[in-house]
């Protein structure tokens, strides 16, 4: 165990636990940043239980009492700061989704932990810088606004650097926009981001000409000038400090060899203006909501090599940015999909009785029934408001676990290997887009651990999910998560509900396009891609009415070794190997625990 002695306001540690273990807090209010290198964490903190896995991190906010479990062979890097009770909203315990932690972070936590043990004024200064900018990047990384719990002169404040960072406005300026008197905006800042504005300006700042460097082909001046650095030179310095990289070495990492995009394709935003003195580019608004392309993949099984290559760009590019797209040219027809709704609600309008006869509970493996409430996506929320019947052909045994429907078991193993192939298919342009084989994947999925989910969501909580109208009130639709496996494949009914937020960007709205299917990349892809692919949070809200939807969740084989693709000379691995089996049932745990 290695204690780091705080600062004035912020401490940096490093604890290891392999045999596993336990930490109590009991008293004191503080927030920690807590970043989870390896294991896992379960935490129970003023009465409610939260989770990390390795590679996430979160900010954990103490009122009461915390008591954090560690699996064996856990490790944790933690950076806390004590915070007056007064400024604590009583529903404010826990701050944002779960994140992966970015160089960004892990480059500072390093820093801070690297002070030692050490104290004079220089170490505490530095201590306490390293600290805001911190946690001012988790904010930046996670898109977190809590926006039901920020006072209104910090939101006009935080949107009014978001759009005009380039300028660099001072003080005065934001406290003007804002209504409120320049300490007290200091106030807010510290209270509810851990920063101040001007360092949260300067974050922003920063995040903005790291997306230009990563993605463009743009001459550092040029950057320089639409970000608001003035030169090359004051650029450069930034980006040494924030990330530990300098520009050009950042660039030569690349992207798994994607050749640089123009900015305006990359970063292009309906609401931008074109800034008078800088006719050449456009602004870039780096909180803005990224665009879900559409795309047609009949190319990825009939077309040319060439044709190949262009649809696996455009599926890398949007797994880069909204890690959501939607796909035509399946080869899944109208009449089919009608048929396959109409068969799900079949089988969820039977009594409960009947449905039971079939439940998860009593047939294991991920298969079966599954009730109202029995689900909890969202480990901070409510359990989900939903029903599900899930398919998993490959988890054979002498368990009967089909509805006595008939026809039913045949029609949905027709459309579940319709999904195997779309899956393939889609698998092949993952490969081509991140620069191995487009047979990359083959041997990996060849007895996939996939799982057809039917869903239905009540327009309406039911009584027993609470004993009191106002916690039913919030209970969602499906919590807000990322999926486990590769890749999810999503069909619905013509109801909307589903929303998406893509980092650095606010929830949005994932509109019904008829005849697409919606995908998106779920944690063990991005865990294969080496971070490259972004798993992106989700969730389904209470719908005005019946909603249903059917999804094709679709993990590799039970031994299959997902291991980090590296392709670029000096990059190395974010994750040790594991297998496709124990990765899977880690995050199942996380999912069902709590009716345990």
């Amino acid at each position: 165990m290695a204690f780091i002695r705080r600062g004035s306001n912020f401490a940096f540690g490093q604890t290891a636990y392999p045999e596993g273990g336990e930490f109590r807090v009991t008293s004191g209010a503080y927030a920690a940043l807590i970043l989870l290198e390896t294991g896992t964490m379960s935490t129970v903190i003023d009465g409610n239980k939260r989770e990390l896995h390795t590679g996430e991190c979160g900010i954990f906010i103490n009122r009461t009492g915390r008591r954090s479990t560690y699996a064996p062979g856990s490790r944790v890097m933690w950076c806390e700061t004590p915070i007056l009770k007064s400024a604590l909203s009583s529903r404010c315990d826990f701050l944002g989704d779960r994140v992966r932690a970015s160089q960004r972070i892990l480059t500072l936590f390093r820093e801070g932990i690297g002070c030692g043990l050490h104290t004079s004024p220089t170490l505490d200064t530095l201590r306490n810088a390293l600290g805001e900018s911190l946690f001012a990047a988790w904010r930046i990384e996670a898109g977190q606004d809590v926006i039901g719990h920020m006072p209104t002169p910090l939101l006009a404040a935080k949107a009014y650097i978001d759009q005009h960072y380039a300028d660099k406005p001072d003080l005065e300026t934001l406290a003007t926009v804002a209504n409120v008197t320049p300490p007290y905006l200091i106030d807010l800042f510290r209270r509810h981001q851990g920063t101040t504005p001007m360092r949260y300006l300067r974050a922003v700042r920063a995040q903005a000409a790291l997306r230009l460097i990563r993605h463009t082909d743009m001459a550092l001046a040029s950057i320089a000038d639409i970000t608001g650095y003035g030169s090359a030179f004051h650029l450069s310095r930034e980006i040494r400090q924030t990330s530990g990289l300098s520009p050009r070495s950042i660039r030569q990492r690349g992207t798994h060899g994607r050749t640089s995009v123009t900015m305006g394709d990359a970063f292009r935003m309906p609401d931008q203006q074109q800034h008078a003195s800088r006719s050449s580019v456009e602004r870039i608004c780096p909180m803005s909501s990224p665009h879900i392309p559409v795309i047609d993949i009949a190319a990825l099984r009939h077309g040319t090599s060439t044709e190949r290559e262009v649809v696996a760009a455009a599926i890398g590019e949007a797994c880069r940015g909204a890690g959501f797209f939607y796909i035509t040219g399946h080869g899944v027809s109208p009449e089919v999909m009608e048929k396959l709704f109409e068969a799900s609600k079949v089988f969820f309008n039977q009594p409960s009785a009947v449905k039971d006869m079939v439940a998860m509970s009593r047939v294991g493996k991920n298969r079966g029934y599954v009730g109202l409430g029995v689900e909890r996506l969202d480990t901070t929320s409510l359990p989900d408001n939903k029903e599900a019947f899930n398919i998993c052909p490959n988890n054979t045994d002498d368990v009967d676990v089909w509805p006595a429907i008939p026809g039913w078991r045949e029609l949905m193993m027709a459309y579940f290997a319709t999904c195997l192939d779309i899956g393939s298919a889609l698998h092949r342009g993952f490969a081509r887009d991140l620069g191995v084989d487009e047979n990359f994947f083959s041997d990996k999925f060849k007895n996939p651990m996939a799982t057809l989910r039917l869903l239905r969501y009540p327009p309406f909580p039911p009584a027993s999910l609470s004993s009191t109208s106002e916690r039913t009130d919030q209970a969602p639709g499906a919590g807000a998560h990322t999926d486990y496996g590769n890749v999810t494949i999503l069909a619905v009914n013509g109801v909307s509900g589903l929303q998406v937020r893509p980092r650095g960007s606010d929830w949005i709205d994932a509109p019904l396009i008829p005849g697409t299917f919606i995908c998106n990349i779920g944690d063990c892809l991005m865990r294969w891609s080496n971070d490259v692919y972004v798993s992106t949070p989700h969730r389904v809200l209470r719908p005005d009415g019946e909603r249903y939807s059917i999804a094709f969740f679709l993990d590799p084989d039970a031994d299959a070794l997902v291991e980090p693709i590296v392709t670029q000379s000096g990059e190395s691995a974010h994750y040790p190997p594991v297998t496709g089996y124990d990765y899977l049932q880690e995050r199942l745990q996380a999912t069902y625990g709590h009716k345990s």
